[in-house]
């Protein structure tokens, strides 16, 4: 029996590029129930087949084709069968197996023992002899040791009485058929062949369902219209299938459960005992009229739908529903009529769509049948409801600089999850753009943009302001803190002929914090937004503040005389603080002046070590003799004065040292004490 005769009756689509398969039928008499399935399908198949099945019949086990190399596997059987002269192959393959050859007289038994052929050659006269030998016969030893030659054209029928022989045979002949699929195996469930009920359900990978939205706006409701987009991509139709359309994403992976694991263990050869080596170890412009723009909180309960009348239900027609219904009945969605889009959409399209919740995952079941050809989609309406909607304009200069766009601000009061994809918005019966609506929980909120108003045009002006706080003085540091502003003044203009709901975002910052500007209308997790209405042929402006304190430092040691008055000048510190800090100061200087004679005493002792070099060298080339002693007595006077030098800079040296750690141990009890509690007050007053 073959998988066509249990069809499809469920079919599970998820957002993720899985699609759960589900197959049932009754089976009455059958022992083997064959499927195919792609090649790329089966790690999947092996990972969730479910077989269920009730009544009198069981499933005793389930095989499959392997993955082997089916050309490989041919060749390593006995029996092959060649492309041409099938007969007379098949003979030369079974020499030696004892066959049953049924010829237009009689039945022969007997083993084979080869063909005789006729020769062929280039010689003339074996081409002579062959004229009389031109057919073709089998050599065979019958049960009686006789050898008869058979004349493979008298031959009507012949069985090959070897079991294992036969096996291949049939191995072969199903292998070729398997080979001409190379993409396509065969799974087989196997039954006692009672009569059964049987389900057969698996996972597959299959194209994610997509939905696109169309929104039709009018000045008393909004209609919210959804289409899911499923593709058949199974070998066979899809004939009044359930289907369903789940909004998540379940954790899925592909294990790959088909290829046969093969465990290489290591080759060990026999061990040849000899001498032992030493052993080796390795260590991311008009003129307007002035207005004002104020906060319109009041205004956020404002919206296009009324609140107080009740939102209805999807629409539920009990008629069945195809792919030609869905063509026929979506145009009227689409096409401007007379009447409202609004309530011509309402009207047009029949949706009979059951929503479940989950958990995390929300489902569409689609509660009329579904029928799509085989490499055909089709769009099956899953969502057709009364939707609360408010049109507003929203600036934000991240998204688009100088203009707002226009936007649909929408309440998912459908009481369904609405899954992300584009969205097509009518207003007034009249096509103004299109958009992206993101993945909206119930009850959740979300502004669909989907035009820009050129006839708004926004201006920024940015200034940073700094203000002088305070100034204090905490372990060995004298702190300094001022306050930063930044203001942002918004300028907007509304050059159109109507009034406007305009929403500005202004980007937070989590080091500032809002000041001397009004309270937010409401905060996304990166902006700031204030709403409110803005009449025709108006300008107004709109001043954002946002401040931080920012702290700076400076070592008491480390500061310079000249600092220390600005701040004593300025006010910032008390003459006693002015006065401890500056005797520190001035400590430190003393340290800076010693270490410069430091340096000093460095560089002449290395001027005299590069001296000294010299004249060590012309007093090797001198004698002790005549003109040159004298010179020579010259130079050891003068390398005499140098060692001199040299020990006193030494002395000076040490007593330099010396001082500057006695002011280093002043200027250490000095920062010491006034790390005690309470002594920059004392010594302030």
């Amino acid at each position: 029996m073959e998988g066509n005769r249990l069809p499809v009756k469920r079919l599970v689509l998820y957002k993720h590029g899985v699609g759960y398969v589900e197959r049932s039928g009754k089976v009455e008499n059958e022992k083997e129930l064959r499927l195919s399935f792609k090649k790329d399908v089966m790690n999947d198949l092996l990972k969730s087949l479910c077989v269920f099945s009730s009544g009198e019949g069981k499933v005793s086990d389930i095989s499959y084709e392997t993955p082997e190399d089916i050309s490989k596997m041919i060749e390593e059987k006995a029996i092959r069968v060649p492309e041409r002269e099938a007969m007379v192959g098949l003979f030369r393959q079974l020499k030696g197996y004892p066959v049953e050859i049924t010829t237009n007289t009689e039945k022969i038994k007997g083993k084979v023992m080869g063909t005789q052929e006729p020769q062929k050659s280039g010689n003339q006269l074996s081409i002579e002899l062959s004229k009389n030998e031109e057919k073709v016969s089998v050599v065979v030893k019958d049960d009686m040791d006789n050898i008869l030659n058979i004349d493979i054209d008298k031959i009507v029928s012949y069985k090959i009485l070897d079991p294992e022989a036969s096996e291949d045979l049939k191995f072969f002949l199903d292998a070729v058929t398997s080979e001409r699929k190379k993409n396509v195996k065969s799974v087989t469930v196997f039954m006692d062949g009672k009569r059964a009920e049987l389900t057969i359900s698996y996972i597959m990978q299959m194209p994610s369902w997509r939905v696109s939205y169309r929104l039709a706006h009018e000045e008393n409701e909004t209609y919210l219209q959804g289409w899911g987009i499923i593709d058949n991509v199974l070998d066979e139709d899809l004939k009044d299938v359930s289907v369903s359309l789940v909004a998540g994403k379940p954790i899925s992976f592909i294990y790959d459960l088909y290829t046969p694991p093969i465990v290489y263990r290591p080759t060990i050869k026999e061990e040849s005992r000899g001498v032992s080596a030493p052993i080796e170890l390795e260590g991311q412009r008009e003129k307007l009229s002035e207005d004002k723009f104020g906060l319109a909180a009041e205004m956020a309960d404002e919206v296009c739908a009324e609140q107080e009348a009740p939102v209805p239900p999807p629409c539920s027609v009990a008629e069945s529903y195809s792919m030609e219904d869905t063509r026929t009945r979506a145009a009227p969605a689409l096409r401007r009529a007379p009447q409202a889009t609004a309530q011509a959409m309402r009207e047009s399209t029949s949706v009979q769509t059951k929503t479940v919740e989950m958990g995390e995952f929300f489902k569409y079941d689609i509660e009329h049948p579904v029928t799509i050809k085989r490499s055909q989609s089709a769009m099956v309406p899953i969502i057709s409801t009364k939707i609360t909607c408010e049109k507003e304009h929203v600036y934000n200069k991240q998204k688009m600089p100088r203009n707002p766009v226009v936007t649909m601000r929408l309440k998912n009061d459908t009481g369904m999850v609405l899954e992300r994809g584009p969205i097509l918005v009518l207003d007034k019966s009249t096509y103004v753009g299109e958009a992206i609506l993101p993945y909206t929980v119930p009850n959740g909120e979300n502004h669909i943009a989907y035009s820009v108003d050129m006839g708004v045009i926004v201006t920024e002006e940015v200034r940073t302001e700094h203000t002088f706080k305070q100034v204090y003085i905490r372990d060995n540091y004298l702190m300094r803190e001022e306050y930063e502003t930044i203001i942002t003044e918004y300028t907007i203009e509304n050059k159109n002929k109507d009034e406007i709901k305009l929403v500005i975002e202004h980007p937070k910052n989590i080091s500032y914090e809002l000041i001397d500007t009004p309270k937010p209308t409401e905060e996304t997790e990166s902006f700031y937004r204030w709403k409110s209405p803005l009449k025709a042929k108006t300008q107004t402006k709109f001043v954002v503040k946002m401040g931080r304190t920012i702290s700076y430092s400076e070592y008491i040691r480390n500061m310079s005389i000249s600092t220390l008055e600005w701040y004593y000048n300025s006010k910032h510190i008390k003459k006693g603080e002015f006065d401890f800090i500056k005797g520190i100061v001035e400590l430190r200087m003393k340290i800076d002046d010693l270490r410069k004679k430091l340096t000093e005493l460095e560089n002449e002792k290395n001027s005299i070590y590069n001296e000294q070099g010299r004249i060590r060298n012309n007093l090797s080339s001198l004698s002790t003799s005549g003109k040159e002693e004298a010179l020579r007595n010259r130079y050891i006077s003068q390398l005499e004065a140098q060692e001199n030098r040299l020990a006193k800079i030494e002395e000076e040296k040490k007593e330099i040292n010396n001082t500057i750690n006695e002011i280093e141990k002043q200027i250490s009890d000095k920062l010491r004490a006034s790390m005690n509690k309470g002594f920059w007050e004392r010594i302030a007053n």
